[in-house]
């Protein structure tokens, strides 16, 4: 009888070995051309950005520089504007004459001409 449980016991091991076994799917690694792509992806963005910040900020410099342009003209003109005004007061006739008597000089019986430009 000892056989006997012998071989019984001797199938329920053989019958437990038997059960499907759990089937664990290892995922792919990336292969090194598919990592070499992916390293050159990332040096290509990141180049590609340093290009457009370093293309903005030149942008922003010639922005700066064009306002600083644009203000230097506007004094400027202003400036002329003045000058031009100035010029404009020191033509008045009434103020040349006005000035050649403080002067000394003296008008005949010839008539002043009022000369506008």
């Amino acid at each position: 009888m000892s056989n006997l449980a012998y071989k019984v016991e001797r199938q329920q091991r053989q019958t437990a070995k038997a059960e499907p076994s759990v089937i664990i799917r290892r995922r792919a690694s990336i292969t090194l051309g598919e990592k070499v792509l992916i390293v050159l992806l990332a040096v290509a963005l990141f180049s590609a950005s340093l290009f457009l910040i370093s293309q903005i900020y030149v942008s922003y410099q010639k922005n700066i520089e064009i306002q600083q342009l644009n203000n230097k003209y506007e004094a400027e003109r202003n400036r002329v504007g003045d000058l031009e005004k100035r010029a404009n007061e020191l033509k008045a006739p009434d103020r040349i004459i006005r000035t050649a008597k403080e002067k000394g000089l003296k008008f005949g019986d010839k008539k002043v001409k009022n000369v506008q430009e």
